[in-house]
């Protein structure tokens, strides 16, 4: 009887004891005395290469025993080129830290599950997570490596952390990330003496874009402005949308007030510059207001006002596309 034959022929004949409950159809296969060695390992060989999790059984130097097909699809490497792989060569150098505590740990208690990622044969890392078992044999302990990626999972994770710490349209930082930074600037801002600033930006007559272009153009221009608004502020101030047509920035670590100026200029000339939408042109303006952070006084809340105080009253007067808050505009919008 071949090999395929055996595996569909019946095994029970009459008086024969039924199989205990949970004995399956592989285990009485293989428990069978009509099976050969060879014909149990091919299928135990078939089985472990249709497991989707990679499978790598090593010595403690990291010289491979043995491997499964997703092993080979994993890092991208033969059966071949498997097998001439040097100790622990698929694991990638940044995760070696801390590879001999792990070795010692695997074989003391017997198994561990931990982060890795390994190294293919492109150079690209995949990020990993890996269970070792130890398997003791006559020659000395093996350790069996399951070997799981989770790059897509990863991938996932972290589109759902950009969303949930910035704006969906414009990439900028949203309310919420720009509240949790608020109150950290602020703590560093008391705690070193810094000076810290903020500007609440407002743009003028955006609507009627939406109104002659469409939401669609809409978009795309305050997308264009984000970008601009990034483009002009030093590479530690934190440009977030509040929601329609209003921005902040935060500014840590000023030097004076007198920085406003100069910043007022590079943004208001950027946001004034055309957007092309189409086959239309736009062209958009802002009013800003900024405010210093008074340590004696000021709170995140009470910072955020006065900064969207002084944008009102400078849109209001209309002489002034830009100003700072004095104490004379006082903290509410009248």
């Amino acid at each position: 009887m071949g090999y395929a034959e055996s595996m569909h022929a019946p095994t029970d004949r009459p008086g024969d004891t039924p199989p205990r409950r949970g004995t399956t159809a592989i285990g009485a296969f293989l428990s069978s005395d009509r099976v050969s060695p060879e014909q149990q390992l091919s299928l135990l060989r078939l089985i472990i290469d249709s497991v989707p999790d990679s499978i790598i059984v090593h010595n403690t130097a990291g010289k491979i025993a043995f491997f499964n097909e997703g092993a080979c699809e994993l890092l991208g490497y033969s059966r071949e080129r498997m097998t001439d792989l040097r100790p622990f060569g698929w694991i990638a150098p940044e995760m070696m830290n801390g590879a001999a505590g792990r070795l010692e740990r695997i074989l003391h208690e017997g198994q561990l599950g931990f982060p890795s990622a390994v190294i293919r044969n492109d150079g690209s890392v995949i990020p990993t997570d890996v269970l070792t078992r130890r398997l003791d044999t006559p020659e000395g302990p093996l350790l069996v490596s399951v070997i799981r990626d989770v790059s897509e999972r990863m991938e996932a994770q972290r589109e759902l952390e950009f969303l949930a710490y910035h704006d969906p349209l414009t990439g900028l930082w949203n309310r919420t990330a720009f509240d949790e930074r608020l109150k950290i600037a602020i703590a560093d801002t008391r705690r070193h003496g810094d000076i810290l600033g903020l500007a609440y930006i407002d743009l003028d007559h955006f609507k009627p874009v939406n109104d002659q272009y469409g939401h669609q153009a809409g978009d795309v221009v305050l997308i264009a402005l984000g970008s601009r608004m990034v483009a002009s502020v030093r590479e530690q101030d934190m440009v977030a949308r509040l929601g329609g047509d209003e921005f902040v920035i935060l500014l840590p670590r000023m030097t004076s007030a007198a920085e406003f100026e100069p910043l007022a200029i590079r943004l208001l000339d950027a946001i004034d510059d055309p957007i092309s939408v189409g086959d239309a042109t736009c062209s958009i303006t802002a009013t800003i207001g900024f405010a210093l952070f008074d340590h004696d006084h000021d709170d995140p809340r009470s910072l955020l006002v006065k900064s969207d105080v002084a944008m009102y009253v400078a849109k209001r007067d209309g002489a002034h596309p830009w100003l700072e808050w004095t104490p004379e505009m006082g903290l509410s919008v009248s």
